[in-house]
């Protein structure tokens, strides 16, 4: 596959709007036993939260392993993202250490077919509020498809001011905010400063008050979860954009035992690395990829994993 065919494959259909509401599942990003990236895989969980009602994807995410993957790898993913959306928006990630290589992966994404991008502030160098605004300034105006930031202090070592924000949006940099602080007060003060702004998007990254923080206003929820099961996530949505508030915090406390799936006992790893093995090895078991594999320096999924996911499944049941 050229790098221009997913490109103009979208350019044939048009871009998939920006979603005002609903589901966007953060792919997990599947890889080959010799870890570059699996399409075949990729097109088969593309699929498997398409049918399940997704209103969109994001490639390169946290939950993407976008920080582990080398330059060529985070290119193929979002190549075979876009190739096999057919009508999902596909969001992706710029997970860039500067500002330069950010706004290179924002154009590069763009040119592939990209219909958003999911921006962070540069890490390394945790930056000022005015070089956060220098950093997002440039980055969203080298490319013209919405740019949605990602407030994700735990990975950059520093959060998104919630006026910078609102400034940001008002000059028409920004579309919308994705809060994966997991901080109920950053919420509220994303809430507060946005929202009298028109067609502004927020996200939320937190999967245990999905629910609530619809209520509060939020519109978009990008769970992990739902990389394996999508359609507790839709349901869940469906519920809230219809005022079904009761049904919708029903299905937030059955999704809640759900997250025990994280816990896998990886030996040597690190509790991202467990997240990484067990969303793998279950979307492996269910048929869905081809391999658990994940990216250096991650150990590998073991037997342990494997009994683990294999019991959390039978659960489900």
């Amino acid at each position: 596959m050229s790098a221009t065919e997913p490109a103009a494959a979208r350019a044939a259909r048009g871009r998939a709007p920006l979603p005002a509401a609903g589901v966007i599942v953060p792919l997990v990003t599947p890889l080959s036993p010799d870890r570059t990236v699996d399409a075949e895989s990729s097109a088969s969980l593309v699929a498997h939260v398409r049918d399940a009602g997704a209103d969109g994807v994001l490639a390169l995410g946290s939950t993407g392993e976008s920080g582990a993957l080398s330059a060529a790898d985070r290119e193929a993913s979002v190549a075979a993202v876009v190739a096999a959306a057919g009508p999902l928006h596909v969001m992706a990630g710029v997970p860039s250490m500067g500002t330069a290589d950010a706004v290179a992966e924002a154009r590069r994404w763009e040119g592939l077919g990209a219909d958003s991008l999911l921006l962070a502030a540069p890490f390394v160098f945790p930056p000022s509020p005015a070089e956060l605004r220098a950093h997002f300034t440039a980055v969203c105006s080298a490319v013209s498809i919405p740019v949605v930031a990602y407030d994700v202090p735990g990975r950059v070592q520093v959060a998104l001011p919630p006026a910078l924000l609102r400034e940001l949006a008002v000059e028409g940099m920004i579309a919308g905010v994705k809060d994966s602080t997991n901080v109920l007060s950053n919420a509220q003060g994303v809430l507060a400063a946005t929202a009298v702004l028109p067609g502004f998007v927020r996200c939320t990254g937190s999967e245990e008050a999905i629910d609530g923080l619809l209520l509060s206003g939020y519109e978009i929820a990008v769970p992990g979860l739902a990389n394996v099961v999508p359609e507790r996530h839709v349901a869940l949505l469906a519920h809230a954009r219809a005022g079904r508030w009761e049904e919708a915090s029903a299905a937030q406390r059955e999704l809640i035992p759900l997250l025990s799936l994280y816990g896998a006992p990886l030996a040597g790893g690190s509790p991202v690395a467990a997240f990484f093995a067990a969303v793998k090895e279950a979307l492996r078991q269910r048929g869905v990829i081809a391999h658990s594999t994940t990216s250096l320096p991650f150990p590998p999924v073991d037997e342990a994993v494997a009994d683990h996911v294999r019991r959390w499944l039978a659960g489900l049941a």
